[in-house]
């Protein structure tokens, strides 16, 4: 493996257990990855929501950026605006976790930077005849970006997973995940709502893909001594509850499309979410 430059910047009050977890966690994970590995690796500590939000209205200012760049909700994250990935970690937000599942968190997101750790996977471009096919059924451009954007991190989601797994990380992956989803009685308020439009409906069904996406790998995999079978069952019926409330009906086409999503995937990411997006569309 190639030697990786990690440096590390701290934003606030940053203490040094938590340094460690982190170092700890990505030395442990760079050295079993042996594909694309990153030349440079910038991590960034921050304590505190306020802060992240801060350097991350900043740095969009900085560049000029008004769109989505960033998944800025988790408690990890990465960018490639500079050309090389950036971790973003939040104190606040890692520690409402599990030791396991910040593992978890902090591991997948090292699994973004080796696979997707250049500028060109956060340029994508929405396809022509999907824009058009949208138009037509009236869902606004706005609306349809933001909907494309979410579903290139549940793509990029499902592969940084299945990385993950094809290296042995599963316990973590797993805590993560069912930590990380967490169906709430206000789930059902918002769809009652959604339900109500098209277009509504679209961006809510929509959403549901990203943890469909970032989860599949894991209840795909078959019984083994390696797969602990309780978590699989668990994280199962927080899915099953996720998208039950939806109804038969739309449930149903909801894990079609998801189905016929997954399907597509294969080795090239510009591909998978291009194809995905195609699916997708079937959710109008």
């Amino acid at each position: 493996m190639s030697p990786v430059d990690i440096s590390y910047f701290a934003r606030g009050n940053i203490s040094g257990s938590f340094k460690k977890e982190i170092s700890e966690v990505l030395n442990d994970c760079y050295q079993h990855f042996s594909q694309r590995v990153p030349y440079k690796i910038e991590v960034y500590a921050f304590d505190s929501e306020e802060n992240l939000n801060s350097f991350l209205r900043e740095e969009k200012f900085k560049l000029g950026m008004s769109f989505n760049t960033v998944d800025d909700a988790s408690a990890c994250t990465y960018e490639v605006l500079r050309g090389y990935p950036r971790l973003l970690i939040c104190n606040d937000r890692l520690s409402r976790y599990s030791k396991l599942a910040r593992a978890g968190a902090i591991r997948h997101e090292v699994a973004h930077t080796v696979l997707h750790g250049a500028l060109e996977y956060s340029i994508f471009q929405i396809p022509e005849d999907c824009r058009h096919t949208a138009t037509v059924k009236g869902i606004e451009n706005d609306k349809l970006e933001e909907i494309f954007f979410q579903l290139s991190l549940g793509v990029k989601d499902y592969e940084a997973t299945r990385l993950l797994i094809a290296n042995d990380y599963i316990h973590c992956q797993f805590a993560y995940a069912r930590e990380w989803i967490q169906p709430a009685e206000d789930d059902k308020a918002a769809w009652s709502i959604s339900r109500t439009s098209r277009q509504t409906r679209f961006v809510y069904e929509s959403a549901l893909m990203r943890p469909i996406l970032f989860t599949n790998p894991l209840l795909s995999l078959p019984k083994s001594k390696k797969v602990p079978a309780e978590e699989q069952l668990q994280l199962g019926v927080k899915m099953e509850q996720m998208i039950s409330m939806l109804g038969e009906a739309e449930e149903n086409k909801v894990l079609k499309v998801a189905e016929a999503i997954i399907e597509c995937i294969g080795e090239d990411t510009h591909n998978n979410i291009d194809a995905a997006f195609h699916q997708l569309i079937n959710l109008i």
